[in-house]
């Protein structure tokens, strides 16, 4: 493969589209927040100017606190960390993974392990601390107890706060969480008022529009059920209900609709099988609207599909601890990603470094081998050279404008659900706002091609035709076809996919095969680490490679991929993909058995899983699907 043109870039200036020290500064000025709040038990004003002007690099849990601050979280996108930091992730997992297997004696040796390591930065150590507590509930620790750790726990990032005046701070989701667990266990509720206000200014802070769904969907529901706890106090539902005035119930109802539609829209499960019983329980006492009775079997129906399908794949309906609220997933090492992007591209070390005007040979690579951490304009430099986001987040877009990675977001979910004419119009005002770059260019270009096929403005062959022409711009298709480790940028695996899927819909599954493979070979281990550490590409890949086989009579290929997708998106609180996988699974057993009873009966627990997660396109086929076989 050839070595990329370079590309244009401003690095490490304030006109550098792509850095996160701007677009904090950019959101921070629009958001209209002080220096002082934002940076408030993480560091100096002094320190936070460095980071927005380019002039210090923080640690990438201190630069993520500040954005989960101001309401921008990355989690579908990725991150490019540097060793040091890669390595204090995967730190991380082996943390809570020994968690989340009750593996408590190793939990508490890596944890010692952590800190030692980590006590100078306040959030690292509060990130200890948190699961230093999960570790003592597992264990029975009393309310006292975990109720003085979250107190410490608190103290890192939040050392002179009023716990019940949060309106004047700036807090992240997993501070959020936090507090909610420091009122749990240390405040009473003598009265059903004040169960409701107890939580409900954390609730209103959820609803500030800085907060994305996915960020109100990992703490609102939690919320909530934790209000409803404090409420019950361990009594039966038929005690409590008829001594609460009805305008307490009715706000707490409103607050569970809220959290379910938070969950859904996100297409995940945090809490959703409590949020789906308080459901019932209200509706079983008359709460609702005039279509209760509907209702009311529509939640019984969620939440058996939910509680079957979870003890099918032995995983609990409910939620263990707040291990969730930190798996960061999406994380790639930038030494392994220049080395492996460089090898796919079949450039030299030596050719590489050549071009560079601030690498030499010698530090490539130990970057390669993860010897050092670079300085990060020239990583950037590398980066870019080889077609890649020059950045640190994995996006399509390269951007410093939150209003523009907004509308990327909501030009996906539109195109997600087959809203082409929508798509278009929200393609057009992206478009105005991105810079021009390569990358930029490949996803606007991509993009009005998917919009086009879809419209039905474009034929199939041209379609796979320009798809393909788009892909050219940034890796040599016959050369990518062949490797075995290939890192690809965000738009590349996307055409790839679209590519495939296309040739799958047509019925030339060898093509749709070959063209998916690429990145089938990265993360078809789900125990790998590639795989765990990006479980949003491994669950939407792995459909398609099962479907795929699927088509070409490959059953028990099929299925075992369909079954480690719906395991680990049950394990990861991920719901969006399970319908998908388990119509692949059905519609293989009925092409063994010939069985249209069973056919249809799973056909319609699919409909569940699809309606849940608001997949109305998806719901709409299998209900017709349902029908047809009548």
């Amino acid at each position: 493969m050839r070595l990329l043109n370079k590309v244009s870039f401003n690095i490490n200036t304030g006109n550098n589209n792509e850095s996160l020290g701007m677009l904090l500064y950019n959101e921070r000025n629009r958001q209209n927040v002080g220096r002082a709040e934002l940076c408030a038990g993480l560091m100096s004003e002094g320190n936070l100017c460095r980071i927005e002007t380019g002039r210090r690099e923080p640690d990438s849990s201190t630069l993520t606190r500040l954005t989960d601050r101001l309401g921008m979280v990355f989690e579908d996108e990725g991150t490019y960390l540097f060793y040091n930091d890669y390595r204090e992730w995967k730190r991380r997992w082996e943390i809570i993974n020994s968690i989340e297997n009750n593996d408590l004696s190793r939990a508490y040796e890596l944890i010692d392990e952590y800190k030692s390591i980590y006590s100078r930065n306040v959030v690292r150590m509060q990130f200890a601390k948190v699961m230093q507590i999960q570790c003592e509930a597992k264990r029975g620790a009393d309310k006292d107890m975990i109720a003085g750790m979250y107190g410490e726990a608190l103290k890192y990032t939040i050392p002179d706060m009023a716990v019940k005046n949060l309106k004047h701070l700036w807090l992240s989701v997993d501070e959020l969480n936090i507090v909610l667990e420091y009122r749990f266990y240390t405040e009473s509720a003598d009265s059903a008022d004040k169960c409701i206000t107890m939580f409900e200014d954390i609730l209103t802070y959820m609803e500030n529009p800085r907060f994305s769904t996915s960020a109100r969907a990992k703490i609102y529901p939690k919320t909530v059920v934790y209000m409803y706890r404090k409420l019950m106090s361990g009594k039966d539902v038929s005690e409590v209900f008829p001594t609460v005035l009805c305008k307490t119930l009715v706000k707490l109802y409103s607050y569970c609709e809220k959290a379910l539609d938070f969950l859904r829209d996100d297409a995940v499960r945090y809490y959703l099988a409590e949020i789906l019983e308080i459901r019932r329980a209200f509706l079983v006492h008359g709460f609702g609207d005039e279509e209760v009775d509907e209702v009311k079997h529509q939640t019984e129906e969620w939440l058996d599909a939910l509680r079957s399908l979870c003890r099918e794949y032995g995983i609990s309906e409910y939620m263990e601890d707040c291990c969730y609220l930190y798996k960061e997933n999406t994380v790639y090492n930038i030494g392994d990603v220049i080395r492996d992007r460089r090898t796919m591209l079949g450039i030299k070390m030596e050719e590489l470094a050549e071009q560079q005007w601030s690498c030499a040979l010698k530090t490539l690579r130990r970057l390669e081998h993860n010897r050092v951490n670079t300085h990060h304009d020239i990583a950037e430099e590398l980066l870019e050279k080889l077609g890649l986001s020059a950045g640190y987040q994995r996006m399509g877009i390269i951007t410093d404008d939150r209003r523009a990675i907004e509308l990327y977001g909501k030009w996906k979910h539109l195109c997600n659900e087959f809203k082409y004419e929508k798509c278009r119009e929200v393609l057009a005002e992206l478009e105005v706002l991105l810079p021009k770059n390569l990358v930029n260019e490949q996803f606007i270009e991509w993009a009005k091609v998917n919009v086009s096929y879809g419209l039905e403005e474009i034929d199939y062959t041209t379609y796979i035709e320009k798809l393909c022409v788009i892909l050219q711009k940034t890796v040599e298709i016959d050369s990518l076809l062949k490797t075995n480790n290939a890192f690809l940028s965000n738009n590349e695996e996307l055409i790839l996919y679209t590519i495939s899927a296309k040739y799958k819909f047509s019925g030339n599954n060898e093509n749709a095969l070959s063209f998916i493979m690429p990145i089938y070979n990265k993360i078809k281990g789900f125990n790998s680490l590639d795989a765990q550490r990006n479980i949003r590409n491994y669950e939407l890949y792995m459909t398609g490679v099962a479907s795929i086989l699927g088509s070409m009579s490959k059953f028990e290929e099929s299925n075992k991929l369909s079954n480690n997708v719906i395991y680990a998106q049950l394990k990861y609180g991920r719901i969006h993909m399970i319908h998908r996988n388990m119509y692949s699974i059905a519609w293989n057993e009925n092409k063994l058995q010939n069985d249209n009873k069973a056919y249809k009966d799973k056909i319609h627990q699919c409909m569940l899983w699809s309606q849940l997660c608001k997949k109305t396109y998806f719901e709409f086929e299998y209900k017709k699907r349902i029908i047809e076989l009548l």
